[in-house]
């Protein structure tokens, strides 16, 4: 007799989800394997949220009155029932029935710490956006394990949290570090492969979101991964999701798919990344006050070092 597959618990962050998130949750409900249950970590919505949540008797709606990030991600894993824990973003819709079990059947490896899926943006999304996630999400399943020699970079583990399961068990000593301004759910993972576990890569554990891009948040991600980078950095390499040659063959993509009306946004976008970077490196040289009005959410200069690489 076999054993039982492990039960699953989904958390997804909410803030404002909208009428849309209303598919995400019909699209869970209809998953071949059933999760034990769907919660819905809620940041202080202000929308009917609560009221879509309502609608499904597996859901739940938790305010925990916390941003998105590592502090939430790590009370939701103590507050799930499940032995595996899926991360799903608000607009992120299963591509069809089978998403569940395509991202948690590598569990069956004892070994296997978390799993990630693949990101596409919708059909009428924004070219550059899925280029980008072509670039990240290839389409063969892979593993990493470590190596002898290997330092294992962060640019071969985009474990994004927002398609990617968790087993709770390495979890209870690994957790999400709480003192990244970014990245922190990457540098749980290489912290996991580092640890002799195993991270996965399902690239039929699909999700379509509904991406746009926007020099705003470009810039705010620079700066961050800039700051995390200095201060926070080790030999896993930088936290930049993209590769440094990321902008010249997004031109050359643009340019064969005739999508010539995007090129000029690059050039923009790659400037404000680059300036947005620099800064964040440098933001311990500038005054307290310019420093807070320029990045207020920025923690104090700590190293991964001196706060211990499985700290929460």
């Amino acid at each position: 007799m076999g054993e039982a597959a492990p039960s699953v618990s989904i958390v997804i962050p909410t803030l404002n989800a909208g009428r849309a998130f209303g598919t995400v949750l019909h699209r869970i409900m209809g998953q071949g394997r059933q999760p034990l249950e769907v919660i819905c970590a809620d940041g202080g919505s202000a929308d009917g949220t609560r009221h879509i949540v309502s609608q499904f008797p597996l859901a739940r709606f938790v305010e925990i009155g916390e941003a998105p990030g590592p502090a939430a991600w790590n009370r939701a894993m103590r507050g799930a029932k499940g032995d595996l824990v899926v991360f799903l973003a608000q607009d992120a819709v299963p591509a069809n029935g089978d998403w569940l079990h395509h991202l948690t059947a590598a569990f069956d490896d004892a070994s296997v710490a978390g799993v990630y899926g693949r990101q596409e943006p919708t059909v009428d999304g924004d070219p550059l956006m899925a280029f980008r996630l072509a670039q990240r999400f290839c389409g063969e399943p892979h593993s990493r394990r470590i190596r002898i020699g290997d330092q294992v970079r962060y640019k071969s583990l985009p474990f994004f949290i927002e398609n990617v399961a968790v087993r709770r068990s390495v979890w209870r000593g690994i957790h999400f570090n709480e003192h990244l301004p970014i990245g922190a759910d990457r540098v749980w993972a290489r912290q996991a492969v580092l640890a002799s576990c195993t991270i996965a890569y399902s690239p039929d554990a699909l999700v379509i979101r509904g991406l746009s891009a926007g020099l705003k948040g470009a810039y705010q991600i620079a700066l961050l991964t800039g700051y995390t980078d200095a201060h926070f950095g080790d030999e896993g390499g930088t936290l930049c999701p993209d590769s440094r040659r990321f902008t010249r063959r997004a031109a050359w993509y643009l340019v064969k798919s005739f999508a010539w009306g995007r090129l000029p946004y690059l050039a923009i976008e790659d400037a404000v990344e680059r300036y947005g970077y620099r800064i964040g490196r440098r933001l311990d040289r500038l005054t307290p006050t310019l420093r807070h009005r320029i990045a207020p959410n920025v923690p104090e200069n700590r190293r991964i070092s001196d706060v211990g690489d499985l700290a929460a």
